[in-house]
C-alpha cells in the first residue's frame, strides 16, 4: 500500500473513502500508460489470479450491477443539494467479493445520477467518474469491469462520451438511466445516440432513478419508508422497459443489448398490461390475454418478443416471489447476476437464490456468470 492512504479501524487497515477517490484520478499520462497495459493483456492475466484465489466450489460471479463513486461524484451532488447515496470503501467491496465469489464487477455510478447541473458541469463529472472507473480495472486486473455513463440528453456530449468510453477507455458497456427529466429511453431524441450504440451492437445498462413526474411523493407518503426506490425505482423501470418497445426503439435497434436492474421492476406482475391488443403463452399451455386495445404498429413482433431479448438482473430481487415471478415470463438465459452492492452484498444476493430453490444447479451457474459471458466476451473463459 505505498501509493495508498490508509486509515485503522476495528476490522484492521483498509482504504479511506477519500483516498481511493483521489486515486482514481490520476494524471493522463499515467493514466494511459497503465490502460494500454491492461489492453496488451493484463486482463486476461489477471481473471486468471483471480480464479486461482477462488475456491474450487466458487461460482466466479460477474456482477453487473455494482456501484462506486467517486469524489468528484460527491461534489457534484453536493452542488446541486441532492442527498448523497451512501459511502463506498474499495477494500470492503474487494472484500465482499472475494468472501462471496464475485470474480469480477462492472462498475457503475448509482442514482441520483446525472439529470440536473449545466451541461459542461455534467460533462466533466461523467468523464471524471468514467476515467475512474477504467483506473480501477486497471489498478485490479480482471477484478472490475465499466458501464460507462453517457449525458444521454446532451446528444453531443452523449456521443462524444460514448465514444472516448468504448474506443479509449475500453469500457464494456453504456450505463444508463431509466429517465432524463421528462424523457424516459424511448424518446426520439435519443435515436442519434442510439444509432451509433446499435452500430456498435452496444450493451446497455439501466439503472432507475426518481422521475420529475413523482419527486413529491416522499413529501405525501412520509409513512412509506425510503418511498423513491421502495416503489418508484420499480415503476421508473417499467416506464423505461414499456417505452422503448411501444415506441418502436427495440425493433428499430436491434442489436442493443438491454439490462435492467431489480427483475425488471414490476414488468413480471404487469405482463398482461404489456400484451395489449394481443394474446400469448407466457406459460406454455396457458393463454394470457392483454388489455383490450388497438394492437401496437411499432411492435410487430409482439411486446413478449422484446422483453423476452432483454436481460434482467437479481439485485435486490433474488427472492423466490420476484425471481419466480421473472422465469416466468423470460427464459433463465436472460437472468443474470447483480448485486446492487453496496445497497445489498454478494453473500446477501447469492444465498437469496440459492435459497428460493427457483433455480437448479446449472440455472444458477447460467445466472451466475454464463449469462454475461454471452454478451460480455471479455470475461469468456
Amino acid at each position: 500500500m505505498s501509493k495508498l492512504e490508509s486509515v485503522r479501524t476495528q476490522g484492521g487497515t483498509h482504504l479511506s473513502f477519500q483516498a481511493s477517490a483521489r486515486l482514481l484520478c490520476p494524471s493522463r499520462r499515467t493514466f494511459l500508460a497503465e490502460l494500454g497495459a491492461l489492453c496488451a493483456g493484463t486482463l486476461v492475466s489477471g481473471s486468471m489470479a483471480a480464479a486461482q484465489t477462488q475456491t474450487e466450489a466458487s461460482p466466479r460471479r460477474i456482477d453487473v450491477h455494482h456501484h462506486f463513486q467517486t469524489e468528484s461524484y460527491l461534489d457534484f451532488l453536493k452542488a446541486h443539494n441532492q442527498v448523497s447515496p451512501g459511502k463506498w470503501i474499495l477494500s470492503a467491496d474487494l472484500d465482499d467479493m472475494d468472501k462471496n465469489g464475485t470474480a469480477t464487477a462492472i462498475l457503475s455510478i448509482s442514482s441520483p445520477l446525472f439529470g440536473f447541473g449545466e451541461k459542461e458541469e455534467v460533462r466533466k463529472v461523467v468523464r471524471e467518474c468514467n476515467e475512474a472507473a477504467a483506473q480501477l480495472r486497471a489498478d485490479h486486473p480482471g477484478r472490475f469491469g465499466v458501464f460507462a455513463a453517457i449525458p444521454l440528453n446532451d446528444t453531443d456530449g452523449a456521443l462524444r462520451e460514448a465514444e472516448y468510453a468504448l474506443d479509449t477507455l475500453k469500457a464494456d458497456g453504456i450505463g444508463l438511466f431509466s429517465s432524463y427529466e421528462d424523457k424516459w429511453l424511448g424518446h426520439p431524441s435519443f435515436a442519434p445516440v442510439y444509432e451509433e450504440l446499435n452500430r456498435r451492437k452496444v450493451v446497455a445498462y439501466v439503472h432507475p432513478t426518481l422521475a420529475p413526474c413523482c419527486a413529491n411523493l416522499q413529501k405525501l407518503l412520509p409513512s412509506v419508508p425510503n418511498e423513491f426506490a421502495t416503489i418508484e425505482f420499480g415503476a421508473d423501470t417499467t416506464r423505461a422497459i414499456a417505452d422503448l418497445i411501444f415506441s418502436g426503439t427495440t425493433t428499430r435497434f436491434p442489436d442493443m443489448q438491454w439490462i435492467f436492474s431489480h427483475a425488471g421492476g414490476t414488468m413480471p406482475f404487469t405482463i398482461e398490461r404489456f400484451l395489449v391488443g394481443t394474446s400469448a403463452e407466457v406459460v406454455p399451455g396457458i393463454v394470457t390475454k392483454g388489455v383490450n386495445a388497438e394492437v401496437p404498429k411499432n411492435v410487430p413482433k409482439g411486446a413478449l418478443y422484446e422483453l423476452r431479448k432483454m436481460y434482467y438482473d437479481t439485485a435486490q430481487s433474488s427472492n423466490p416471489v420476484a425471481m419466480r415471478a421473472l422465469r416466468e415470463v423470460v427464459p433463465v438465459s436472460q437472468i443474470v447476476f447483480g448485486t446492487d452492492y453496496w445497497y445489498r452484498t454478494a453473500a446477501e444476493t447469492g444465498r437469496g437464490l440459492v435459497t428460493s430453490k427457483v433455480f437448479n444447479a446449472e440455472e444458477l451457474s447460467a445466472i451466475n456468470r454464463g449469462n454475461a459471458e454471452r454478451i460480455l466476451p471479455r470475461y469468456r473463459t
